[in-house]
């Protein structure tokens, strides 16, 4: 699959940008989970609900479209690189997140009472959960490059986080869903698969 009229040596898939890319990746998510636990502990109602829901919409920009802005897909390889970068991410979080994170008790793992007191059964599917994440927003990205321009990745995710903004509103204002940073959650990932056929049309070769 090409997803543009760029040739496919524009891609970036050398070792320094996708290990380097994906330790940098996985550094700001843990910056960004630091934050949301001692924010969730200062703030509480409304207040926690919008402030937990805003780090939510920025960390899905982050980890759907900063592997694409880092190797340039333009290409179903470069797709697959940035898809790498978003997997790499995640195993440098879970390093940080066991050695550190963990031991200190920042937050409450529910999921890990759910599992019997073992984290193997859902952690694997974070990691696909990140690599998803950075492989549609590739995919946007090679997209909108078909138009001849060079997209900003991390400008086209604020467009999928505005669509997310849209979605979450549109279920808390009707009642769909309650108003909870797990359904912004939710929106912003809907919004990212909606934006992928919606960018292949807009920006047809």
């Amino acid at each position: 699959m090409t997803t543009a009229v760029h040739p496919a040596d524009s891609d970036r898939s050398d070792v320094r940008t996708i290990v380097g890319s994906g330790v940098i990746l996985g550094i700001v998510t843990t910056i960004g989970v630091v934050a949301f636990a001692l924010l969730s502990r200062s703030l509480d109602g409304t207040g926690e609900i919008i402030t937990q829901s805003v780090l939510i919409m920025g960390g899905g920009v982050m980890f759907s479209f900063f592997p694409a802005m880092r190797s340039r897909p333009r290409s179903a390889d470069g797709i697959a690189w940035a898809a790498l970068i978003g997997l790499l991410g995640a195993l440098v979080f879970t390093v940080f997140d066991a050695a550190a994170l963990r031991p200190v008790h920042l937050y409450h793992w529910t999921w890990d009472e759910i599992g019997g007191g073992s984290g193997l059964w859902y952690i694997p599917v974070w990691w696909m959960g990140s690599a998803l994440l950075a492989w549609l927003g590739s995919m946007v990205v090679g997209y909108s490059a078909r138009s001849g321009r060079d997209p900003q990745p991390l400008m086209v995710g604020v467009q999928t986080a505005g669509l997310g903004v849209i979605l979450f509103g549109i279920t808390a204002a009707m009642g769909i869903l309650p108003f909870h940073p797990a359904v912004a959650a939710l929106a912003f990932t809907v919004a990212l698969i909606l934006h992928v056929p919606l960018s292949a049309v807009m920006h047809r070769p």
